[in-house]
């Protein structure tokens, strides 16, 4: 390959500190992976201790809402179900008829009582019981009597059952709350066990996040570097360009039309060239001719050619590495013409 008298520059300290960046980067992610790792040997052990303790209290409040449940419906719910069936039986006839039979035995229980009361009284006063003021008096007085005893013993039953009815709403009322408070410790259950599940996970889902921060540092040197490394593989290819004047300057200049070029070493670097096709086969090497355009040039001229790095491996005497780091082809030894096209070709 021609050489001109342009030192090539040198791109080691670019690929240097890419380098170095990197190693930067690699070495914070191994930080914060060794990070990640104690943090979650120091937290799986309390959260596993909490995760624990929830599921204890779940238990608990699963046993405690069970409870409420079973004394309600055990306690409670046969009273509940009774006063129903007194409040639709205080509205029947037949309830109605044996209040009122009730009171009418309560009435005569009282009269002869009364009456018994007072023909004893009158005896022993030595009134005669037979006649008919003493007889008119004793009714007026029985009847009095008889009245306001048997009211007095329907209203004591009246009370009793009326206090016993109000006892009975009162311990309905206390139970009444039952089924909400059992509602609410199974509620209480069930979030005590997503909090369980929540803190077990918790430790191993942290590691994994951070996990992925040490991964993502450290991909994002290798980035780096990879960057750099193009940086400094497209700064040498535009050197190469530059300090050549022209591609085709530098490797002897190709004849116009369709015509051969008959320089030896043609720079044949796949990294040189862009908007590659391929075209045919040459039959004598077999080698894939393609055709192209070098990097670079404005004109918009395409060439026909092989590939540097294919020719390489079927016949390396054919290849040279240039001052810059780029392969270039023999193409008189291989026997190839090295083709500009036409434009529009």
């Amino acid at each position: 390959m021609g050489k001109n008298n342009v030192e090539a520059p040198d791109y080691a300290p670019l690929a240097n500190a890419s380098r170095e960046a990197a190693e930067i980067q690699a070495g914070l992610g191994r930080e914060q992976l060794a990070f990640a790792r104690e943090q979650y040997n120091r937290n799986q052990p309390i959260l596993e201790g909490i995760a624990n303790n929830q599921i204890a209290a779940q238990q608990e409040q699963m046993d405690q809402a069970r409870d409420y449940y079973n004394y309600q419906r055990d306690t409670f719910r046969p009273v509940e179900q009774g006063l129903v069936r007194d409040a639709q039986r205080f509205n029947t006839q037949a309830y109605q008829n044996d209040l009122a039979s009730k009171a009418a035995a309560d009435v005569g229980v009282a009269f002869n009582q009364t009456q018994g009361m007072n023909r004893r009284a009158m005896g022993a006063m030595g009134v005669n019981p037979n006649s008919g003021r003493f007889a008119g008096m004793q009714n007026a007085s029985a009847l009095q009597q008889s009245a306001a005893r048997a009211n007095a013993m329907t209203n004591a039953r009246t009370g009793a059952e009326q206090m016993g009815y109000s006892r009975q709403l009162g311990a309905v009322g206390l139970g009444r709350n039952l089924g909400q408070t059992s509602l609410a410790a199974y509620g209480g259950a069930s979030q005590a066990g997503g909090l369980a599940g929540n803190s077990a996970q918790s430790a191993g889902q942290n590691y994994m996040g951070n996990m992925a921060i040490g991964a993502g540092t450290i991909g994002s040197g290798q980035r780096m570097q990879l960057q750099g490394l193009g940086n400094v593989l497209n700064n040498q290819t535009q050197t190469y360009i530059n300090t050549s004047g022209s591609l085709l300057g530098d490797i002897g200049g190709a004849l116009g039309g369709a015509a051969a070029v008959k320089t030896a070493f043609f720079g044949s670097d796949r990294r040189l060239k862009e908007n590659i096709t391929e075209v045919g086969v040459d039959q004598r090497t077999a080698l894939t001719l393609y055709a192209f355009n070098y990097k670079g040039e404005t004109e918009g001229r395409r060439f026909v050619g092989v590939m540097a790095d294919e020719v390489e491996l079927v016949y390396p005497d054919a290849v040279q590495m240039t001052d810059l780091g780029f392969l270039a082809v023999d193409y008189d030894a291989l026997g190839i013409e090295f083709k500009e096209l036409e434009h529009g070709t």
